[in-house]
């Protein structure tokens, strides 16, 4: 990888995490192409490459040719293809693949224990491992996508709308957040430099955090009380791993109740940075404030429903 990294496609570009990943791109002047399935209706800027294709070999093949690297931020569903997308940039010559990582630590020894519907992230990665000689990867740990939370009300626990928060065992267990600008800026440091990070996890966040945090700095950015409801992360896990195990249509909430699990302390997954340390200095990825960040998310979610 003498060359410098200069033309990127990105896999999933339209969604929540690919969007910011592609400003980021576009802002550092790389050469963006986004891959897009032939029914998807997603429009990019005009400095967009975009690509369809029917994700056969052929088709992907041909679609990463003259790539340097290619990004996936597929969601849930597409992460069983990801073994095709990595086989297809090794047939192109692309030389270097992230897979689409982004959340928790799927590193950890306990993490597929705590969180079974990773599985299919370990699985991807394992693969790159054996095919290192051929492309290299890097896989970016974000911990919880802090911003990206707000959206979804109940997510994380947290309802600003309804002035409701779920505190998982008295709220003091610190986790790693991160925003998705800060997510993008990685993704744009280890390309520029992939040689220092090549074949490993690289672990980030916007700041490390716990529940009660959150919860005063939304109260005094609000001006309200939030109604609390304790939880244990314990019970939630068992009734999670129940939900899943019995499959059906309480299974999204199965899953969803593991993944919340494995933030606030299940399998120890989600503080990272007091374990394997982190790259936010190596990338230079600027600091950030969490009363800041909930401002900030707080006003564009006010401005996006006017």
């Amino acid at each position: 990888m003498s060359s410098p990294i200069r033309n990127v496609v990105v896999v999933g570009a339209s969604g929540a995490v690919g969007r910011p990943i592609v400003d980021a791109l576009l802002d550092a002047d790389f050469n963006v192409t986004a891959l897009a399935r032939e029914s998807s209706k997603a429009t990019f800027p005009p400095s967009v490459k975009l690509v369809n294709t029917d994700y056969s070999p052929a088709s992907l093949s041909e679609a990463f040719k003259g790539q340097d690297a290619v990004v996936s931020a597929v969601a849930s569903a597409g992460l069983g293809t990801q073994i095709a997308l990595v086989d297809a940039a090794i047939a192109a010559g692309v030389k270097v693949f992230l897979p689409s990582e982004f959340g928790i630590d799927t590193a950890s020894p306990n993490a597929v224990q705590t969180i079974p519907g990773i599985k299919v992230k370990i699985e991807t990665v394992e693969y790159l491992k054996s095919v290192q000689d051929k492309i290299s990867w890097m896989v970016v740990v974000t911990g919880a996508l802090f911003d990206w939370g707000f959206d979804f009300p109940g997510a994380g626990g947290w309802d600003v709308a309804a002035r409701t928060a779920v505190i998982w065992d008295g709220g003091d267990i610190p986790f790693e957040a991160t925003n998705l600008t800060q997510t993008g800026r990685a993704v744009v440091a280890i390309l520029r430099n992939p040689e220092s990070s090549k074949n490993q996890s690289i672990y980030i966040n916007s700041f490390t955090t716990t529940q009660n945090h959150i919860l005063r700095a939304l109260e005094k950015i609000v001006g309200e009380k939030f109604q609390v409801t304790n939880a244990s992360v314990e019970e939630t896990w068992k009734a999670g791993m129940e939900k899943v195990a019995r499959g059906g249509e309480g299974q999204r909430d199965g899953v969803i109740a593991t993944i919340h699990a494995g933030y606030y302390g299940k399998g120890k997954l989600n503080h990272y940075s007091a374990t394997w340390g982190l790259w936010n200095e190596r990338l230079g990825l600027p600091k950030e404030n969490l009363e800041d960040s909930i401002k900030e998310i707080l006003e564009s979610r006010k401005r996006s429903s006017q």
